[in-house]
């Protein structure tokens, strides 16, 4: 009897749609709706990708038609991710009760420009049937929509420094019923004081990922004796609330991120933590200077104490809390607290070793290049970031991999100069990569216009091919100079501020062109998945920091 598409398992199906997607550059990891009508799996697969993350952020004509769907608990259940954010709630709230506050400066100044101008039709036939319903209304459909999901593995809830509302608990109480068995990542963004009223109605059962974000604790009074009572208060709340949250997890964590904009010690927060048994992946995203970690050990003792499970290790440091000088002033200090820590880490035996995945900060070249060649033999991702190296410092980088070059699939590095040099010596380093990630500050083929210089370097990486210099394999690319257009969703995903609408994609499409390997611009997606796993055949999110 002959075989039919029909007849091949989903697995099969799934790679296939990956090879679909990889292929085209401009579907943003999406199925194209014309491929709905394939077969069950592809059509499960495009509602995957339009309705598996859902933030709800902006009341617009989007957010309505995606709300009246939600409403059909076939569509619903495939959610993947919600993300709310309080101030939208608290928008929404205000918006019928008609107390919104005054606009500030630059939105009145934005509706002094605008006065005259006038919507579309379209529009505004549009904006006058969404102020038509009443905020309840809208409250009550996302309420239903909630219910209707019961397959959200991700919750993102963002309260930040707004007051925790009746209404902002609604949505607490509502995700707690609806997927309570099947989360397994929270993420809550507020300050340190608000976390006790939100954990309360957070106590799902499967968590496996969690991620807190402490947001900074703004004080009336700035005098030094309401400073230190504020970060005792703050201390006490981490001790007392946050910490036994965390801990009731021992058994099943895997992963952990504390981001801390606060101006809290935490060295006793990570004395106190764990140990986790499971614990695969350690994000911290957090000032590491003497006041906001003035026990460095505690911070060590905590990656040491995991060395056996833990497989990605990612840390970056935020600037130190004190009195702005200059950008060159701030950058200095940060560095200077991270190679405090970088120190600390070669101190100690066994701590960063035989990882799958690394993320760093340069700082000290020297010691970079050691605490990376204690992984060197087990890394599949690399990041290496904050400073551009030049050219033989990346060779100092790559060396470490040369006795089996091969295994490194991912890598992240900022670089001075994209020439095609560099390039080549990429491709003879590391044959074996899968995706590429190049943040640049310059193209020195020449100094002509932009237009012209990246013409030359098309032209450059053409005669490379015709030599037989550009013979790889990676799949995955993405080269951004950090003064070019970096779009909101790339900026975020590279760490780096959002300089345009767009990125742009001039250089990638040079590079692309000349090696026929390339299936995507998309090589920072890939790069921030570990293990290396599919991640079209999931419904994609984004990435927290």
């Amino acid at each position: 009897m002959p075989t039919t598409g029909d007849d091949l398992p989903p697995e099969i199906w799934l790679a296939i749609a990956d090879e679909v997607i990889a292929s085209e550059i401009y579907s943003r990891d999406r199925l194209r709706s014309r491929y709905m009508a394939v077969n069950r799996v592809f059509y499960n697969l495009y509602l995957d990708t339009v309705y598996g993350d859902v933030q709800w952020t902006k009341l617009d004509k989007d957010m309505m038609k995606q709300l009246t769907r939600l409403q059909e608990p076939v569509i619903a259940s495939h959610v993947r991710s919600l993300r709310i954010h309080a101030w939208f709630i608290d928008h929404l709230m205000k918006r019928d009760a008609q107390t919104m506050p005054p606009s500030p400066l630059p939105g009145r100044m934005l509706s002094f420009f605008t006065y005259n101008a006038k919507a579309h039709p379209a529009n505004q036939a549009q904006n006058k049937l969404i102020a038509d319903i009443s905020s309840k209304d809208i409250m009550d459909l996302m309420m239903s929509a909630i219910d209707n999901m019961k397959n959200v593995r991700e919750y993102h809830f963002e309260l930040r420094d707004l007051k925790f509302t009746k209404e902002s608990s609604r949505f607490l109480v509502a995700a707690r019923q609806a997927f309570s068995s099947s989360l397994r990542k929270l993420s809550v963004h507020t300050t340190i004081f608000k976390f006790e009223s939100v954990l309360a109605l957070s106590d799902f059962e499967h968590l496996e990922d969690l991620e807190l974000h402490f947001d900074y604790q703004w004080n009336r009074v700035h005098d030094e004796d309401a400073h230190k009572a504020s970060k005792f208060a703050e201390s006490q709340v981490l001790k007392d609330t946050i910490v036994p949250f965390i801990n009731r997890r021992k058994d099943t964590l895997q992963s952990l991120t504390i981001a801390s904009y606060s101006m809290v010690d935490l060295s006793d927060f990570f004395g106190s933590l764990g140990p986790f048994k499971s614990l695969r992946r350690l994000s911290a995203n957090i000032c590491l200077d003497s006041k906001q970690l003035s026990d460095s050990k505690a911070f060590i003792d905590f990656i040491h104490n995991h060395r056996d499970s833990l497989l990605e290790l990612d840390i970056r440091p935020r600037p130190p809390e004190e009195e702005f000088v200059n950008a060159d002033e701030t950058a200095r200090r940060r560095k200077e607290s991270w190679v405090r820590i970088q120190n600390a880490l070669l101190s100690t035996p066994e701590v960063a070793s035989s990882l799958e995945g690394l993320h760093l900060s340069v700082g000290d070249l020297d010691a970079c290049l050691a605490l990376v060649g204690r992984s060197s033999h087990s890394l599949t991702h690399l990041s290496l970031i904050d400073t551009f190296l030049r050219l033989k410092d990346l060779t100092r980088v790559l060396n470490l991999f040369s006795r089996d070059p091969l295994r490194l699939k991912s890598l992240f590095v900022w670089v001075h100069d994209l020439t095609v040099p560099l390039l080549v010596l990429l491709i003879g380093k590391l044959p074996g990569l899968h995706s590429l990630v190049l943040l640049f500050e310059i193209c020195s083929d020449s100094a002509d216009p932009v237009y012209l210089r990246q013409d030359r370097f098309l032209r450059g990486l053409q005669d490379a091919s015709a030599k037989g210099h550009l013979n790889w394999q990676v799949e995955h690319i993405s080269v951004v100079q950090v003064k070019g257009s970096i779009g909101q969703e790339d900026a975020e995903l590279l760490g780096v501020p959002s300089t345009g609408v767009s990125t742009d994609q001039a250089y990638m499409h040079a590079i692309s062109s000349t090696l026929p390997s390339v299936k995507s611009h998309k090589g920072i997606h890939w790069h921030r998945q570990l293990p290396p796993i599919r991640i079209h055949s999931t419904p994609p999110r984004p990435y927290t920091r």
